[in-house]
């Protein structure tokens, strides 16, 4: 019985034991599976708190932000899904609103032409990571220029449009307006002279070409391939443009007007590491030529970075290099560095400058003197004409006094004759008839004395309107009696018809009487050697421009040359004054005309006169 019980206290100590043990494994195993509970809750928890890099890029959007996002959009999603825990925000840019973003480090990669990424690479830190290779050409150079005009118009040539109006995108554009810049330079074209009526109409491009198209402009600068991209896109029509001197390769697609340079490069800039920069250069050398991004952005992937030389030489040949310093730092730096040949230089100048205020003060000096021995030889030329005037008038004076008895003789028989008419008884009526011609007789005589008062005055510079039939009328009158005492006959004709001339008048009347009173001597001293008939031919001859008067002698004929004669003091007579050709000579030339004494045929001298008419 006892025996029982100890058997059953051992079964119910065992069934206790086996329940225990099976109580301490259940617990273990729920203690292991919080366990790992609580570490993949954990695992979730860091999972979800891992940052994301945002990589902001900005592109350049040549034809505006729809088609920028359309074209560089995959190339940041293949980015994206190649780097983990990145993302890819696009930022389309202009020109300037992209230099900006480079200088504020706003942006962690930029891509862009290979003109503003010279300029930008120049300027700022940044760090070149790959080349676009395009399907074109080489796959590298294929950044250009092309001139395109409307199929229409009549430029065959570039320099055919030189100064026309031209649009293009700005004056930085470098696949849109250097690279046309440098071309139309190598041609030996000024591209001031050439791009003189230049209209900068920034982006998008293809409304530059619309606008061609419409008629605004002339012609446009437009990057390579623009053309062939608007005609494939279905934008504009076949045949309505045409590309001016063409130079594209045989394995171009493309027209185009200049040389070709690298493709658009990719870099990053100091705001991002160099890690990261790593992994973005692997994921784009590792995009497929034929993955959607690739097809998007109109090439066939990417390539190593390679040279910008040409563009660099691009830049120093239009004198736009960002290292370019301008002139005055180039001085100052070379100043910096030889401070002694400078300070030789700037004492050179100083005293070349010195020495120039001296010539300066004594030319001035000089001048001054010059003008006033000029004033000086005015004055005596003027009281010398005038001495010669007052000779001319002693000269004249019987035949003056004749003129002056004429007049004078009538008056005394008109007046004889009315007294005795008077005496007789006549009436008024009677007498009128002598008064009236006393009254002419006494306007002649005034007019005669007249002419001697303005023949004797100064001469005045003023000029007047003058006829020269009239005027030679007038001074044969005063010559009359004394060529009449002399049988000397005068003979007039007239050729055209007679136009008044802005003259100084009694300085051509002064040429008048000396060439004819010449004249009248040189007839008189052959008469005295062999008797001849004495005559005196004056010709006028207008023409449309010009008067042409010829006064022809038969006398003694030129004594000497013509020079000579006309040289102030030069006198073949006993008691000139060797006055009277010099004076006609600077009478004539001050009214821009011309004064020659030439050999009459057979004998004789003739004088010409050659003055000006006033346009009718």
């Amino acid at each position: 019985m006892s025996r029982r019980i100890g058997m059953g206290n051992v079964l119910i100590q065992t069934v206790i034991a086996a329940l225990l043990l099976v109580m301490t494994q259940v617990h273990a195993s729920n203690t292991i599976d919080n366990a790992i509970n609580k570490n993949s809750a954990s695992e979730a928890r860091v999972h979800t708190k891992q940052v994301i890099t945002t990589v902001d890029v900005g592109v350049l959007a040549t034809r505006g932000v729809f088609e920028a996002k359309q074209r560089w959009q995959p190339t940041l999603i293949w980015l994206q899904s190649q780097i983990p825990n990145s993302e890819f925000r696009l930022h389309p840019y202009t020109l300037a609103e992209m230099e900006t973003a480079v200088k504020q480090q706003s942006v962690d990669v930029v891509v862009t032409n290979p003109g503003q990424a010279v300029r930008l690479g120049r300027q700022y830190p940044l760090s070149w990571l790959a080349t676009l290779n395009s399907k074109l050409g080489d796959g590298t150079h294929v950044i250009g220029s092309a001139l395109i005009v409307r199929a229409d118009s009549h430029y065959q040539h570039l320099v055919d449009v030189s100064s026309e109006k031209i649009a293009a995108v700005a004056s930085n554009a470098f696949g849109g307006y250097l690279t046309m810049q440098l071309a139309v330079q190598n041609k030996g074209i000024n591209p001031t002279a050439f791009f003189a009526d230049v209209s900068f109409l920034g982006f998008p491009i293809d409304a530059i070409i619309y606008q061609l198209r419409d008629g605004y402009f002339d012609a446009a600068v437009v990057p390579v391939c623009q053309l062939e991209s608007m005609l494939e896109e279905g934008l504009i029509q076949p045949g309505v443009f045409r590309v001016l001197d063409d130079i594209s390769p045989d394995n171009f697609a493309c027209a185009l007007s200049t040389e070709l340079y690298p493709n658009w490069s990719i870099a990053k800039t100091s705001a991002i590491s160099a890690k990261l920069a790593k992994k973005i250069t692997r994921a784009l050398l590792a995009l497929p030529s034929d993955h959607a991004a690739s097809i998007a952005a109109y090439s066939t992937g990417w390539t190593p970075p390679i040279s910008q030389l040409s563009v660099d030489q691009l830049y120093r040949d239009l004198d736009m290099h960002p290292l370019q310093r301008p002139w005055w730092q180039e001085a100052a730096v070379w100043i910096k560095k030889n401070q002694q040949w400078a300070w030789v230089v700037f004492l050179f100048v100083l005293l070349l400058s010195v020495y120039h205020l001296m010539l300066e003060y004594r030319f001035s000096r000089s001048e001054r003197k010059l003008k006033a021995t000029l004033n000086r030889l005015k004055e005596k030329n003027a009281m010398l004409e005038h001495a010669q005037r007052v000779a001319i008038v002693g000269e004249l004076g019987s035949s003056l006094a004749h003129e002056i008895n004429q007049p004078l003789a009538a008056i005394l028989n008109y007046s004889q004759g009315g007294l005795l008419r008077i005496h007789k008884g006549a009436d008024a009526s009677a007498v009128v008839p002598a008064l009236e011609k006393i009254q002419q007789q006494v306007k002649r005589a005034d007019d005669i004395v007249q002419r001697l008062r303005t023949l004797i005055n100064k001469r005045a510079v003023a000029k007047s309107s003058c006829d020269m039939q009239v005027l030679l009328t007038d001074t044969l009158e005063l010559l009359e009696y004394d060529f009449q005492q002399k049988n000397i006959t005068v003979s007039r004709t007239c050729l055209g018809n007679a136009v008044a001339l802005d003259t100084d008048v009694v300085g051509l009347q002064q040429v008048l009487l000396n060439v004819l009173n010449n004249a009248a001597d040189a007839c008189l001293m052959r008469e005295a050697s062999a008797p001849i008939n004495a005559n005196i031919r004056i010709a006028s001859q207008y023409s449309d421009d010009r008067l042409i008067l010829t006064i022809t002698d038969n006398g003694i004929g030129l004594t000497a040359t013509s020079e000579e004669l006309q040289n102030a003091f030069f006198t073949t007579k006993k008691d000139g004054l060797g006055l009277g050709l010099a004076i006609c000579r600077d009478v004539i030339e001050a009214h821009h005309g011309q004064f020659s004494l030439a050999p009459a045929d057979p004998a004789g001298c003739r004088v010409s006169i050659h003055l000006p008419l006033p346009p009718q």
